[in-house]
C-alpha cells in the first residue's frame, strides 16, 4: 500500500523567528481545567490529548504573535491548532506517522461543504457492495440494512459441556459483566476464566428499516451463514497487510493471541474487512488532493471504530477503550459507512470553528524528537509538549491500527517508553533506556530553544523512577525548574478509568512542569533538595477541597505538583501516596 503521508511532509520552510524577548515568570494559575466536550477535541479519537483550549493560555503567556512554538511530541495535533489560532507559528514534530495525518488535518482548513459532498461521492462508489456487505432482515422478513451487529464469546461449561453465548449471562439493561458466569443449564458458577471460548459469533442485530425506522432483534442461523460466507469471499480491495504480533508490549499486555491476532487484519470482522478496505479505495480516488486528505482523516477514525475493540455499552455509545488494543468478549461490528458519514458531520463542525489567523499553517515533521534535523539553534521562541509518559501508553502499538492503512508505520525502536511485559532481548525498553531517550530530546529541546526561552512539558506518571528519570533529563540539558501547574485533561484511557475507581496505580491528574534555558550558558540552575514528610503532604493536600475531593488522582498530582516546583530529586510513588490516604481514613 503507497505511503499515504508523504505529501505531508513536503510542505514549505520552516518557520522563522522574528525575535522578542520572554516573560521572567510562568503563568500564576496553579489549576488548569481542560475540556473534552468542543468540535476541537472530538474531531478524531486519539489515546490521550491536551485540548487546545487549555494550551491556549501558555501560548498567550509566553509568546508574542509571530513568536515560533515547538511541540517535539505533537501527537493529535493539538498545540498546532492552538498556535495557528493565536497568530503564532509552529513546528511539528512526532515519530509517529498517525500523528503527522492527525496533526496535518487539524490543522488544515477545509470546506465542510465540499467534504460532505466528497463524502458522498465515495458513498455512492461503494454503495452497490456495501448494501451486500450488511444486507439483513427485519422482525417480519422483510429486507433491512445492518446498523451494527453485536458479537459474542461462546463458552462451555466445565461440569455439563452445555455451550452457550456469554450475552445470554448479561443483564440486558444494564450491559454490566462480572467475572462469575453461571451456565444457563446446570447454574454451575464460577470465574468466567473457568467455561473455556468456543468461538465467537453474532448474537443480536440492530437494523434500520426500508421506511427508515428502526429495530433490534436476535441474530439467527442465517445472520451466522451470512458472516461465514463474508469470510470466504476475497478482498475486491487491497488490505493493508501488517504484522501485529508478539513483538509488540499492547500484544502482551492485552492477550492478543487469544483473539488469533497476528496481524492488523485480524483486528477485524469479515465483513468489516471487505467494507474497509473497499470503502478506503474510494477515499484514494477521490481527484482533489485536500478533499483526500481529509477524507482519509475521517476514513481513520472510522477504521478504529470498524475494528473488533469496540464495546457493547447497552446505553449506546459502543466505542473501542483508548491507549489500549484491547478485545472485548462483546463487541459490536458496526456499519463502517454510518460511522464515516457521521463523522463527516463532526468534521464540518470542526472546520467551522477552526478560525486560524496566520497565514502559514504549521509545519509538520515526522521523526524522532532526539533529532530535530533542519531546526537551527537558538530558533524556537517557546516549546509546549506532551510527551510519552513511561509505561502508560505505546503509541506506536496502538496508533498501528491507523499507519496499516496510511502506509507507513512508526519505527518502535525511537519510541521513548518503557516495556513490562516485552523482555529487552526481544526489543523492549528498559527505564534506563526511556531515561536516554528522553534525555536526547530534552537536549535538542534546550539546543533550538533561544536563550532565556520557556518550555512546557505536560506529564505524568505513577512510578517514581520514571519522574527521576525525567527530573534528572530536563536538569542534564540545562533547564531551570519554576513553578508547576496541574492540568484535569478529563479524557481518560482505559488505565486512566481503573486508576480514578481504584482498580490500578494508575494516576490521572497531570503535572505541568514549566522549566527555563538560562540567558547564559554558564548560569547555576536552583540547588536541588532530596527528602521529603510524605505523611504530611498527603495530610496538607488531601485538607484542601480543590485537590482532596479528586481523591488518590488529585493528592498525587499536587504533591507532584510542589515537589517538581521546589526542585526535588525523589518523588513518592502513587501507591505510596494512595496506601498513606486509605491509613488516614482507616
Amino acid at each position: 500500500m503507497d505511503d499515504f503521508i508523504a505529501a505531508y511532509l513536503a510542505e514549505g520552510a520552516l518557520p522563522k523567528s522574528k525575535g522578542g524577548g520572554a516573560p521572567d515568570a510562568p503563568p500564576q494559575e496553579r489549576m488548569v481545567a481542560a475540556s473534552r466536550n468542543t468540535a476541537f477535541y472530538n474531531a478524531h479519537s486519539y489515546h490521550t490529548k491536551v485540548p487546545p483550549e487549555a494550551i491556549r493560555p501558555f501560548i498567550e503567556h509566553f509568546t508574542k504573535p509571530g513568536d515560533v512554538v515547538l511541540d517535539p511530541f505533537c501527537g493529535s495535533g493539538m498545540t498546532g491548532v492552538a498556535v495557528a489560532m493565536t497568530g503564532r507559528r509552529a513546528i511539528l514534530n512526532d515519530l509517529s506517522t498517525a500523528a503527522a495525518h492527525l496533526s496535518f488535518n487539524h490543522t488544515r482548513a477545509c470546506d465542510g461543504v465540499a467534504l460532505a459532498d466528497a463524502f458522498e461521492r465515495v458513498a455512492q462508489d461503494v454503495a452497490e457492495d456495501f448494501q451486500r456487505y450488511y444486507a439483513t432482515r427485519d422482525e417480519t422478513g422483510k429486507p433491512a440494512t445492518i446498523r451494527w451487529t453485536l458479537w459474542s464469546t461462546r463458552h462451555a461449561c466445565p461440569t455439563c459441556e452445555t455451550e452457550f453465548l456469554l450475552w445470554d449471562t448479561v443483564d440486558r439493561k444494564s450491559g454490566r459483566l462480572t467475572r462469575g458466569t453461571t451456565c444457563p443449564e446446570c447454574e454451575y458458577r464460577a470465574d468466567r476464566g473457568k467455561f473455556s471460548v468456543r468461538g465467537k459469533e453474532p448474537a443480536h442485530i440492530a437494523f434500520a428499516r426500508e421506511d427508515g425506522s428502526r429495530g433490534e432483534r436476535p441474530a439467527t442461523k442465517q445472520d451466522r451463514r451470512d458472516a461465514a460466507r463474508l469470510a470466504k469471499e476475497e478482498d475486491s480491495a487491497p488490505f493493508p497487510d501488517v504484522a501485529l504480533e508478539s513483538d509488540r508490549e499492547m500484544y502482551q499486555r492485552c492477550a492478543l493471541h487469544l483473539q488469533g491476532v497476528r496481524a492488523v487484519r485480524d483486528m477485524y470482522t469479515d465483513r468489516n474487512r471487505l467494507a474497509l478496505a473497499r470503502l478506503w479505495q474510494a477515499v484514494l480516488a477521490d481527484p482533489d488532493e485536500r478533499m483526500r486528505a481529509a477524507l482519509a482523516f475521517a476514513f481513520t477514525n472510522t477504521a478504529w471504530h470498524g475494528t473488533k475493540m469496540r464495546r457493547f455499552n447497552a446505553r449506546g455509545g459502543h466505542r473501542p477503550l483508548t491507549g489500549t488494543l484491547y478485545v472485548p468478549q462483546l463487541s459490536a461490528e458496526v456499519n463502517v459507512l454510518h460511522v464515516m458519514k457521521r463523522k463527516i458531520g463532526q468534521l464540518r463542525s470542526y472546520y467551522r470553528a477552526f478560525t486560524p489567523t496566520t497565514e502559514n499553517p504549521p509545519h509538520i515533521m515526522c521523526g524522532s524528537a532526539t533529532a530535530l534535523t533542519g531546526v537551527s539553534d537558538n530558533s524556537v521562541d517557546y516549546i509546549f509538549t506532551d510527551p510519552p509518559f513511561g509505561s502508560n501508553i505505546f503509541y506506536a502499538d496502538c496508533n498501528l491500527i491507523w499507519e496499516a492503512w496510511l502506509g507507513r508505520v512508526t519505527d518502535q525502536a525511537e519510541e521513548a517508553v518503557v516495556n513490562r511485559s516485552l523482555a529487552v532481548s526481544r526489543g523492549g525498553k528498559s527505564l534506563e533506556d526511556y531515561g536516554r531517550l528522553m534525555a536526547q530530546s530534552l537536549n535538542e529541546m534546550a539546543r533550538v530553544l533561544k536563550p532565556g526561552g520557556w518550555a512546557t512539558v505536560v506529564f505524568h506518571n505513577t512510578d517514581k523512577a520514571v519522574w527521576r528519570a525525567l527530573s534528572e533529563a530536563a536538569t542534564a540539558a540545562g533547564f531551570e525548574f519554576h513553578e508547576a501547574a496541574s492540568l484535569d485533561r478529563k479524557q481518560q484511557s482505559h488505565k486512566g478509568y481503573k486508576g480514578r475507581g481504584g482498580k490500578e496505580n494508575v494516576a490521572h491528574f497531570d503535572v505541568v512542569m514549566n522549566l527555563r534555558k538560562p540567558t547564559l550558558a554558564n548560569s547555576a540552575s536552583p540547588a536541588k533538595r532530596a527528602g521529603f514528610d510524605l505523611v504530611r503532604m498527603v495530610a496538607e493536600v488531601s485538607a484542601e477541597p480543590a485537590f482532596g475531593n479528586r481523591g488518590a488522582q488529585g493528592v498525587h498530582a499536587e504533591i507532584m505538583r510542589r515537589l517538581m516546583s521546589a526542585g526535588q530529586t525523589e518523588f513518592p510513588d502513587f501507591q505510596d501516596v494512595r496506601k498513606v490516604l486509605e491509613r488516614a481514613v482507616a
